[in-house]
């Protein structure tokens, strides 16, 4: 897709490539990915395509296509035949996240994304200004700053909710009663976090023993159950601590699902490397740099 297009670096100063589309070709015929890419749409509509999936785009389609995925977009004209079309784009080789680098536990949300994102995946968000904003934050950066934002901005894909995943392999009955079980877990686990989570109430509601529903689940979610809650918890809190700066950090821990403020930090610190008050005073400055 980004073939024709310029990035805001050349490859010979970025691994990371960066692209805005604004008025510029976008689309063409199916082609398979070179690199991994994000494709936020901020203005048009038209079709896509991402491996066996066809289907309509429109302002706040969100897509993340695996690299060797086939893939195209065709933009709707207008009434003068022309293509209105806003979008961002961002291509990054897929080495950038190793599987040691997955191994940590701060990388415990993205493994999980990775892992069931398939060849590809979308959603459509009714406000994206702050995917756009984290998107924005790349272009011009440089070095490990350009990195960094790009890791940062993956764990944000990885917490956004309702992905349609897509999957052109075809499964086990295994893997496929494991994937419908994941599904009915996650979405409890999406709108009840906040709550006491009781393993074995969990396991009983997909039909399975407590210790294997745990193995079941570290299987299909990379990690554990207790680290898995924690996870969804503390992006709770650093979406709270952005959105509602006001909000103490004690009364976001409560309505993030810690009973313990002592907790809450340890659990903050040690997936994103700093206090929930460090994250707050970083996120200010990064939404002013370029």
């Amino acid at each position: 897709m980004f073939s024709e297009l310029r990035s805001d670096l050349g490859s010979d100063e970025a691994s990371i490539l960066v692209y805005e589309i604004d008025g510029q070709s976008f689309g063409g015929k199916p082609n398979r990915a070179e690199f991994d890419e994000i494709v936020l749409i901020t203005r048009g509509f038209g079709r896509m395509q991402i491996g066996s999936y066809e289907g309509r785009f429109e302002p706040g389609t969100l897509s993340y296509v695996r690299a060797g995925t086939w893939r195209s977009w065709s933009v709707d004209g207008t009434i003068d035949g022309s293509a209105e079309v806003g979008a961002l784009g961002v291509a990054i080789p897929s080495d950038l996240v190793p599987e040691a680098f997955l191994r940590l536990r701060e990388a415990a949300g993205l493994k999980a994304f990775l892992a069931r994102i398939g060849v590809g995946g979308w959603t459509r968000l009714s406000a994206f200004d702050r995917i756009q904003t984290r998107i924005r934050t790349l272009i011009g950066a440089r070095g490990m700053l350009r990195v960094a934002r790009t890791q940062a901005l993956l764990d944000l894909l990885s917490n956004v909710d309702d992905w349609q995943v897509i999957d052109d392999k075809e499964l086990s009955k295994n893997q496929q009663s494991d994937r419908a079980r994941f599904r009915q877990v996650r979405s409890y686990l999406d709108s009840h976090f906040r709550e006491s989570i009781s393993r074995d109430a969990l396991a009983a509601s997909v039909g399975m023993a407590p210790n294997s529903f745990s193995r079941f689940f570290r299987r299909a979610s990379g990690t554990s159950l207790s680290d898995y809650v924690s996870t969804l918890r503390v992006r709770h809190a650093a979406t709270l601590l952005v959105a509602r700066r006001r909000l103490p950090v004690a009364e976001i821990a409560r309505e993030s699902g810690f009973r313990n403020l002592s907790v809450f930090n340890l659990q903050f610190r040690k997936r994103l490397g700093m206090t929930p008050r460090s994250y707050r005073r970083q996120q200010d400055f990064e939404l002013d740099q370029p």
